[in-house]
């Protein structure tokens, strides 16, 4: 008798992304709105869970949807009040500012950076590249695109980082501010992402630096990277 095997079909796993950007967006202008919501829904990488005019609708949309991810946009929030506001309440949600041409100063990108902002933008951004930006954001914990780096200008009282860190440091620094991440750095420099993240944690204490997106801010500051 001719033995028959049974084979169950197994449903093929679908690959999803090692974690999904959940982006809420805070601007004052519905028709920019409606077209970043666009660009991020027919994206695997990001997903698209609200909009808010508002400071105070703001507040509410990220209570109500838990975003991991907020792109707010700098004149929807002088002061950056609401980006501080928002830091403290939520400490794992990346804050992405994004910034206009017109309106794009060394001091609002710094304002923004200390209250906690994690990511800057430019607002005329490549629409092509709006969510690698947030995805690297969220995945990094920063990002820091080119077109705002020229604005971190080299401050009076700063000191020379470039002098503190070693050839192997500044390397490994300007890796991270192309957005890899210690595993990458290390396939790249054929090291462990142990001696990566060994790097990592030097640079930030030469740097007085309390994450990475302070490190790199601080370097362009001083002038120990530069855009490409």
């Amino acid at each position: 008798m001719e033995q028959v095997t049974l084979r169950a079909k197994v449903p093929a796993a679908r690959a999803t992304p090692a974690q999904l950007a959940r982006v809420a967006h805070v601007d004052s202008v519905p028709l920019y709105q409606q077209g970043v919501a666009a660009v991020l829904r027919r994206d695997p990488r990001t997903e698209w869970v609200g909009a808010a005019t508002s400071a105070a609708s703001a507040v509410n949309l990220c209570l109500s949807t838990r975003p991991n991810v907020l792109l707010l946009d700098a004149d929807a929030d002088p002061g950056a009040h609401l980006c501080r506001l928002l830091s403290g309440l939520h400490p794992d949600l990346v804050v992405v500012t994004l910034f206009r041409q017109s309106a794009r100063s060394g001091g609002e990108v710094e304002r923004a950076r200390r209250a906690g902002a994690r990511g800057f933008l430019p607002r005329e951004i490549d629409p092509n590249r709006l969510p690698s930006a947030l995805s690297t954001a969220l995945e990094n914990g920063f990002y820091l695109d080119p077109g705002i780096s020229p604005l971190l200008k080299h401050s009076g009282h700063a000191k020379h980082e470039g002098d503190l860190l070693s050839r192997r440091e500044q390397e490994v620094l300007g890796l991270i501010a192309e957005g890899m991440t210690a595993k990458r750095i290390g396939t790249r420099l054929g090291v462990s992402e142990e001696t990566v993240k060994t790097h990592i944690r030097r640079i930030l204490r030469k740097l007085e630096a309390r994450d990475r997106a302070h490190a790199v801010a601080r370097a362009f500051q001083a002038g120990v990277l530069s855009p490409r």
